[in-house]
């Protein structure tokens, strides 16, 4: 195992490097490759659900799922927040019966996801993908104990201010290459790589292959 980036939806060249994330109906595993499943708000419905929910339920069944998500709440899609709110609580309550990681999609709903995990009390990490935030949002999530992951944009005071051991990061949809983003980051960060990639290998040990 030598995952270094979190959440892509691309293939990654050489499997067992990455966590892909796929929607349930999207999901066709290859030998050696790491998965994360979930409802994404954008592609959600009323009419829609039942069947994703089945999917779901027989993906996380496949050992190479290693998290739930992206699950999530974002108020700028024109998907009914009443479901949004809804979905993303089922999926919360699933991963953490089932002790899966949950990946988070977060769009001005920081409030929400806050409420529900301190009213949950949830067992399992939780993790913010894609975090292009302010520093203080950032603290707030991790003042919850929630994960923080950093794509190719964000403010570099937001990376400043991570705790390494609440760091993650991510290519998310970008074509980067995940390695020049541990390398721009080490560089801001003023530490040296191998220590960055170590500590960010410890939170992936951590998270998503806890016994």
């Amino acid at each position: 195992m030598d995952i270094l980036d979190i959440h892509t939806h691309r293939m990654p060249v050489e499997l067992g490097q990455a966590i892909q994330n796929c929607q349930p109906a999207e999901f066709d595993p290859l030998a050696g490759a790491y998965y994360s499943v979930g409802i994404h708000p954008w592609y959600l419905t009323r009419e829609n659900l039942d069947r994703q929910w089945e999917m779901l339920l027989a993906a996380i069944q496949c050992p190479q799922v290693l998290a739930i998500g992206e699950a999530g709440l974002d108020k700028l899609v024109r998907t009914d927040y009443m479901l949004q709110q809804e979905v993303f609580e089922k999926q919360a309550m699933l991963a953490h019966e089932m002790k899966y990681p949950l990946v988070i999609h977060a769009v001005r709903s920081a409030n929400e996801i806050i409420c529900l995990r301190k009213k949950m009390k949830p067992s399992n990490p939780w993790i913010i993908h894609g975090f292009r935030g302010k520093k203080e949002l950032a603290l707030q999530y991790i003042r919850e104990g929630i994960y923080v992951s950093l794509g190719e944009k964000y403010q570099e005071e937001v990376l400043w201010g991570i705790p390494l051991e609440y760091l993650f990061l991510e290519t998310d949809e970008s074509m980067i290459d995940i390695h020049c983003l541990y390398e721009r980051a080490a560089l801001l960060l003023e530490i040296p790589l191998c220590k960055l990639m170590q500590q960010v290998r410890q939170n992936i040990n951590n998270v998503f292959f806890r016994q």
